[in-house]
Formats: structure tokens, sequence, C-alpha cells
């Protein structure tokens, strides 16, 4: 997944226009479509909370799961709701739309990255090490995207103070929203507090990653070693620095071929032409999605049965969790 603030500033990009095609209304319905920016994401931060983390594997569930199942789910499960729950829920589905598109488009590089840096036979640079180097990948596309967008640095735009705003009505609806979809997609019932939960744990990790200096940073991570044994740090490759560029080692501005590891298909993208591609795709996908008739034959039209991750999942691939 493109990571907390590439995902938060996509979704403001197409804020107005979005705004405008729904009609949205209040301040609460403009943060759930920010929020939904995130996806299910927030679930997976359900593993450091000792009595929620059961549920954590839910979010790489609807990572791995059709996106065309999920998204009628989550259209009905939002309709289900009346009155301003119901338009706080639907602005979150289309803001979790616009998580969907930028992660399937944008997934296949990161990984082309990952597994080439992975099986480049650099010692202590294995299989092992694949989820810290698709964080750190991500990382450098964030500090890019944020100076390259806003002219600014997490000095002076901190991702804890800026995403993440939702209030209690928010995601009161927003967890009605997973309950349901739990419940329909994977035939479990979930802890009615599930995804909030996550929200809380994912604010206070970006206060913990929280680092422009780096000073924090490095002692965080020098303990975090210490107590796993292990020479990876999960604090390391999250924790944004300060880093004044608009560019990103991995985001090929030379736009040099490189194959798809799902479908094989090669392209020479760079990450601006993948941004900019799932963006045009925004208006279209969140007007299909809440139009009339939208069912799973047209959920699969739209999807093109691409998952979260970039790859190709039928209706009925329900990963177990």
């Amino acid at each position: 997944m493109p990571a907390i603030l590439t995902h938060d500033l996509f979704g403001r990009g197409v804020l107005e226009d979005v705004t405008d095609l729904l009609g949205l209304r209040s301040v609460g319905e403009r943060d759930a479509f920010l929020l939904g920016n995130q996806g299910p994401d927030p679930l997976f931060y359900l593993r450091v909370d000792p009595l929620m983390r059961k549920w954590s594997p839910l979010g790489g569930a609807l990572h791995e799961c059709s996106s065309a199942a999920l998204l009628v789910a989550m259209r009905e499960a939002a309709l289900r709701l009346e009155g301003h729950e119901r338009q706080l829920a639907r602005a979150y589905v289309a803001g979790f739309a616009c998580h969907w598109l930028l992660d399937s488009t944008m997934h296949p590089f990161v990984y082309y990255w990952q597994n080439g840096l992975t099986s480049a036979g650099v010692p202590g640079l294995d299989e092992d090490a694949a989820s810290s180097v698709h964080m750190e990948i991500e990382r450098d596309f964030d500090e890019m995207a944020l100076h390259a967008l806003t002219d600014k640095t997490v000095e002076r735009w901190r991702p804890h103070e800026r995403v993440l705003q939702a209030s209690r009505d928010v995601l009161a609806a927003v967890d009605k929203v997973y309950f349901y979809v739990a419940l329909w997609v994977f035939g479990r019932a979930i802890d009615p507090r599930t995804f909030s939960t996550g929200v809380v744990e994912f604010r206070l990790a970006q206060r913990v990653f929280d680092s422009p200096s780096g000073r924090k940073r490095s002692v965080l991570a020098t303990l975090e070693r210490a107590v796993t044994r292990s020479p990876y740090s999960l604090v390391s490759c999250m924790s944004h620095r300060a880093r004044p560029e608009d560019v990103s080692d991995f985001d090929n501005r030379g736009h040099a071929p490189w194959a798809n590891p799902f479908t094989g298909q090669v392209s020479t993208a760079g990450f601006w032409d993948l941004f900019d591609a799932a963006r045009a795709r925004v208006l279209p996908t969140i007007d299909e999605l809440f139009s009339d008739g939208f069912d799973l034959a047209a959920s699969r039209e739209l999807t093109r049965d691409l998952n979260f991750e970039g790859a190709p999942t039928e209706p009925d691939e329900a990963p177990a969790w």
C-alpha cells in the first residue's frame, strides 16, 4: 500500500470534486471521506492492543479479497444506515474506493522494487526483509509526495496533527459499516468497535513515529532492535524524515521498463504517472459505485477483478482469517 501521507494527499487532491459529486455538506462528511482514503489500514494497528489484536488480520484479508465483492458490500452497508449516519458512511465508502484505486494502481510498482531489492543477493537483504523494504519504499514516496504537493516536510506538516481526523459520530458510523462487511464477506461477527479502535491505535502510532529531527527515531529503533533481536526496525521504516526533496530513488522518473509481478505486463510508468492515472478514475468510479443497480457484475467490470494488491482475484476467493 502507499502509506498514510500519500493516501491522505491523494484524497485531499480530489476532495472538492467529490464534495460536488456527492453533495457532501458537513465537516464530518469531508473528514469521513479523507479517513476512507486510509482504507482498511487502521486495522493493522490493532495488533498493539492486547484485547483487540485478534481482529487485526481483517486488514490483510480485506486487502487480499475480491475488491468487486468488497465494494458492493461496503456500498450496501452504508446504504443500510439512516439519516446523518448514512451520509457519513457514504462519504467514507467513497474515500475507501479511492484507497482501492491508488493501492491497486501503485502496489505492483512497489512490489516490483521490493522483489528486485530482496532478490539482488545483498547479504541481509533477502525475503526476510521484504516487509521492511516495502515500508521503506512507501515512506520514501510519502516524503516525496508531501514536499512535491505542499512544499513542506514533516517539520511543518505533522501526520499525527493532520491525518485521521474524525469525530466519534464518524467512527461510530464506520464501525457499523465494517461490522456488516465482515459478516457478509467473511461470515465473521467482529467486535463492534473494531475499526474505531484501530483508528485510535493508528493515531497513537503516528505520535510515536513523529521525529522530524530523527533523534527519537534513532533511540526507539535501537531499543526495538534490542528487544526483538531483529536487524530490522518498524519504527525506522515508518517514521517520516524531514526530507525536502521532490524525488525518490524509486519514482522511476526516467521511465525505465518494469514488469508487473502479478501479470507480467511491462510498463514504463513512474510514480506520478500512476498517481495521476488513479486520480483520473476517482469521479467515474465513485459515480458508478453509487449508481442505481450497482451489483457484483458491475463491480467486477469497474474493478477489473484487481484486489488492493493489484493482483487479479475472483469474487469467490475470500481469504480465511
